[in-house]
């Protein structure tokens, strides 16, 4: 019967992932991957960009195998596809989640699931994103899972981090976090003193973590990959981007990101002892978080495992007796149900019954892509006029690719990295008409121009048809779209 009871982490997986699972297409990211997919299927690697006219920075498809993975479960389920492998991977990651949490914890109970819907919470802004950073958050939650067994006595746990690390650098750029969280909780292991024994495990651990960063570079990109993500963090136009943005405390879910670290900054000024194998790659993916919010998810998990780890440690509560006694009543019923209820497979028996649903009856990408979010129309005409270069809106160009193909070029997409900066800064004359953008349209001679009708840069379709040269093929206004072509000279 136990195992048959739906845990505390199952049933917040439930609840979190059939939304998911159910919701339509809608992120724009997932197209550009949809459509390096197809061509890695047909063409195989390329350096050479094959969808854009501007990415002389060459094309680093490190983030493939989410792309692949994308097209698959489209190919079997249909357009259903896509959100049942975001929803499956949300499933996986909070069960992970509890169970690194529930192993950190001497006795776990209502402050280890608190700390678990903090962590989730934190991660919100990713929960309805079809896109490869729940591969990192899955990964990088079994690499936490391998850490602890290696603080629990397992010799073997940190080398398993090396096939990890060589798939993972296929999947995401977070692959690095891998062997930072290795190599960082070996150190703090190291600090918390012991004996030669000890030492020689925490180098051991080292050794394996460098490993590991090596392994990565079994990828398409090659050596090359090590510096990647330091690069591209790095670039300015990575900078503009939101989830490289510092926290912005102004959102919901940093706030309750905000929150779980102030519970950890308590916990750990009451705690004794405290445990630097924790504390330091907590201390150093938080600030790294407060700096660029996307790395807040994994930063999370860490404030959580510290907590549940700790906060047994701390001296009695001089709270009211009336509120303990409440606390002590909620702690009991936690702690039952997490004693009593271990089944963790509903989230994944659920989604498997949507997922042959959706085989059985599967539907196209049209029918299920968010209403009015991408220009349909304006791809479907484009298609049927010969192929060329589009100036397009940054977040258009992967589904351009997606739905029009790669013979019509693009200016540029939210791939970023194979654009140089001169790309970028063109693209800001185009959208804030800023002096120069008549010689950067002529630089880049395109055939046709791809626009939003409102917001910021709806400035240029009208500028170009005042000064001639240009004819409106389609405007639709609830597309929120017009699709212009060159006349012919």
């Amino acid at each position: 019967m136990r195992r048959l009871l739906p845990g505390p982490a199952a049933v917040l997986a439930l609840l979190l992932t059939v939304p998911i699972a159910l919701s339509p297409l809608k992120n724009y990211d997932l197209f550009f991957h949809l459509a390096g997919a197809r061509w890695l299927l047909s063409h195989g690697f390329s350096r050479q960009d094959p969808f854009s006219f501007t990415g002389t920075s060459g094309w680093v498809p490190h983030e493939w195998g989410f792309g692949i993975l994308a097209e698959l479960s489209l190919r079997v389920f249909g357009a259903a596809g896509p959100e049942l492998l975001t929803a499956t991977l949300v499933a996986t990651f909070v069960m992970l989640a509890w169970r690194a949490i529930r192993t950190a914890s001497s006795a776990p109970g209502l402050v280890e699931l608190g700390v678990l819907a903090l962590t989730l919470v934190s991660q919100a802004f990713t929960w309805y994103q079809e896109r490869p950073y729940h591969l990192g958050h899955v990964l990088f939650a079994l690499t936490v899972l391998l850490t602890q067994a290696w603080r629990r006595g397992n010799a073997r746990a940190p080398w398993l981090l090396v096939p990890l690390c060589a798939l993972w650098a296929n999947l995401h750029g977070s692959w690095l976090l891998g062997p930072a969280l290795l190599g960082s909780t070996a150190v703090g292991a190291l600090m918390d003193g012991g004996d030669a024994a000890h030492r020689r495990r925490c180098l051991l651990a080292m050794g394996a973590a460098g490993l590991a960063f090596l392994a990565a570079g079994l990828s398409p990109s090659g050596p090359g990959i090590y510096l990647y993500p330091i690069l591209h963090s790095v670039l300015a136009s990575t900078q503009t981007l939101e989830e490289w943005q510092p926290m912005d405390l102004s959102l919901l879910w940093a706030r309750y990101f905000l929150a779980l670290a102030l519970l950890a900054v308590f916990v750990c000024g009451g705690a004794r002892p405290r445990s630097w194998a924790i504390l330091l790659p907590t201390l150093g993916l938080t600030v790294a978080s407060l700096g660029a919010q996307r790395h807040a998810p994994f930063a999370a998990l860490l404030l959580a495992l510290f907590v549940a780890e700790h906060h047994h440690r701390l001296a009695p509560s001089a709270l009211p007796e009336a509120f303990r006694a409440a606390w002590k009543r909620l702690e009991g019923w936690s702690a039952s149900w997490i004693q009593h209820a271990s089944g963790s497979a509903w989230p994944f028996v659920v989604l498997a019954g949507l997922a042959l649903s959706a085989a059985l009856h599967p539907a196209s990408v049209r029918e299920r892509i968010y209403p009015g979010r991408f220009p349909l129309a304006c791809f479907d005409t484009l298609k049927s006029l010969p192929p060329g270069k589009v100036l397009n809106r940054f977040i258009m160009g992967g589904a351009l690719s997606y739905f029009a193909g790669p013979e019509y070029k693009v200016f540029i997409d939210s791939r970023n990295d194979p654009f140089p900066q001169p790309i970028h800064d063109d693209y800001d004359k185009f959208v804030y008409g800023l002096p120069g953008w008549r010689e950067a349209l002529a630089r880049y001679s395109p055939d046709y121009v791809l626009w939003n009708r409102t917001g910021p840069g709806s400035i240029l379709p009208d500028a170009l048809q005042r000064e001639g040269g240009w004819e409106r093929l389609l405007e639709t206004p609830d597309e929120d779209c017009v699709l212009l072509q060159r006349k012919p000279r």
